[in-house]
């Protein structure tokens, strides 16, 4: 919601509707393709969208081409997946693109955009769409194959399991070599590279099961959206800056559901997320909000103590930190064109992102002018579909389709003053207090929940959601 407060009472005579995704793939004729290997069976009801990951990769490898019973696992890999690996690996041909013909395609032409040639996969086969980002629109809008069983990001190809014809296009390569993929869950492609790598033993860290949002090259460490020191530094220095996060990673599950979950709206349908980028701002930000924090920590001694309402097992963090909200103006293609903020002063997304929030810009949108219930405060909420409300200004139409943008904040709450009526003269909120609750109620004036802070450096952006406009 946009430096504001809520709206009037919410007409609740309506049900929501939920989205479906409709998959339909058109060709011609089936294309000839080269023998595939056998592969392990898929689950009979494969979603298409942001497919939740196994907590290991055990079921997609019992398959007896993926294991060798006389080998051991290996030492040292990386703490994702246990199935071994055969030594067989060290001397895997390389499969010759010579006998690959053009016609293994039904058509040269993206099946997505419908404009641009296909590109071709890590073994030099033509694939159906253009780009990566191609893949991905295909998907969400029900138009591609459920997503490859391994990498749970692309859509398998016609006749694969994977995105690429032979194996995932999206496998980082041998740490050592640097030109066979890596075992899954390891950072060498065989024994033999491992063993050529100088103290090897010192490279096996834990490690997720997504790629480095920033080089795309290898897993990202655990706790960590970077797979080593040079990429996080790569983006202390560039920042303000927006990386997207991949569709399979927990961080993306996190905010969707979280998104989705607060779309409380009874006649808004739940919209469809197109992508969710990490906003990381600049130290001055980062240093401001995390003294504040740690201020109100200090004073109010909230770490590990339960929430006031609620049934005993829920407790608070340092600061009360929450994640909130927050829907407010857009100038730019932000999260389409380009990951860098814009200069534009009329595109609140992009001043946020540099500048923080500030006071000096409260009520200057037409909805949030009319609806300051509690006085002159930066407002968030734990309701998505409520900041959608205040969201129009984000409107934005890309490749034919409309988008709008939320922002979801590190609000650091603190003691909350709960309100449920009009207090629309407060310029701060009571003493020993560090936030005010607009807390929904029959007799009150809110329909859904609100929290109001009264300085700059109590919050922060942490993510960006691109979704659809239904």
């Amino acid at each position: 919601m946009g430096n504001c407060c809520s709206n009037s009472k919410e007409d609740s005579g309506f049900q929501t509707k939920n989205i479906s995704y409709q998959q339909s793939i058109v060709h011609s004729h089936t294309p000839p393709s080269p023998p595939l290997p056998p592969v392990p069976p898929v689950p009979q009801s494969q979603p298409l969208y942001n497919t939740p990951l196994p907590s290991d990769n055990r079921t997609y490898y019992s398959n007896s081409i993926y294991t060798n019973n006389n080998s051991s696992f290996l030492s040292g890999t990386i703490n994702l997946s246990r199935q071994p690996y055969s030594s067989a690996d060290d001397t895997q041909k390389e499969i010759s693109t010579d006998q690959i013909s053009i016609n293994d395609t039904v058509d040269n032409h993206c099946l997505n955009c419908s404009s641009n040639l296909v590109d071709k996969d890590l073994d030099g086969f033509p694939s159906e769409f253009c780009s990566d980002q191609c893949r991905k629109d295909a998907s969400l809008a029900g138009l591609a194959n459920p997503v490859c069983i391994l990498c749970k990001e692309f859509p398998h190809v016609t006749g694969s399991k994977f995105c690429g014809k032979k194996r995932c296009r999206n496998l980082p390569k041998c740490y050592f070599c640097k030109v066979k993929d890596v075992h899954t869950g390891s950072l060498w492609c065989s024994i033999t590279c491992r063993d050529k790598t100088p103290n090897w033993q010192n490279l096996t860290v834990e490690r997720t099961n997504y790629m480095c949002i920033v080089c795309g090259i290898e897993y990202a460490l655990k706790g960590r959206d970077f797979c080593r020191d040079e990429c996080e530094q790569w983006v202390k220095n560039n920042a303000p800056c927006l990386l997207k996060l991949p569709q399979n990673s927990d961080k993306y599950r996190d905010v969707h559901n979280q998104f989705a979950n607060a779309w409380k709206h009874p006649h808004k349908q739940v919209p469809s997320i197109h992508s969710i980028w990490k906003i990381y701002c600049n130290n001055l930000l980062n240093n401001q909000y995390n003294a504040y924090k740690a201020e109100v920590e200090k004073i109010q001694q909230l770490k590990g103590k339960p929430f006031p309402k609620g049934d005993g097992r829920r407790i608070m963090s340092a600061g009360n930190e929450q994640r909130r909200f927050h829907g407010t103006k857009l100038r730019c293609q932000i999260g389409f064109e380009r990951n860098k903020v814009c200069d534009d002063k009329q595109c609140s997304v992009c001043a946020i992102i540099k500048e923080g929030y500030k006071l000096k810009y409260v009520g200057t949108g037409t909805i949030s002018a009319a609806f300051q219930r509690f006085g002159s405060g930066i407002y968030f909420s734990g309701t998505s579909s409520k900041s959608d409300d205040y969201n129009e200004g984000s409107l934005v139409s890309y490749m034919g389709v409309n988008y709008k943008m939320m922002l979801l904040n590190k609000v650091v709450v603190g003691k909350g003053y709960a309100l449920t009526r009009d207090a629309m003269t407060l310029t701060s909120p009571p003493d020993g207090y560090d936030s005010v609750l607009g807390e929904p109620s029959t007799n009150g004036s809110l329909n859904y929940d609100e929290v109001v802070v009264y300085k700059e450096e109590a919050s922060i952006p942490q993510y960006l959601i691109i979704y659809r406009t239904v």
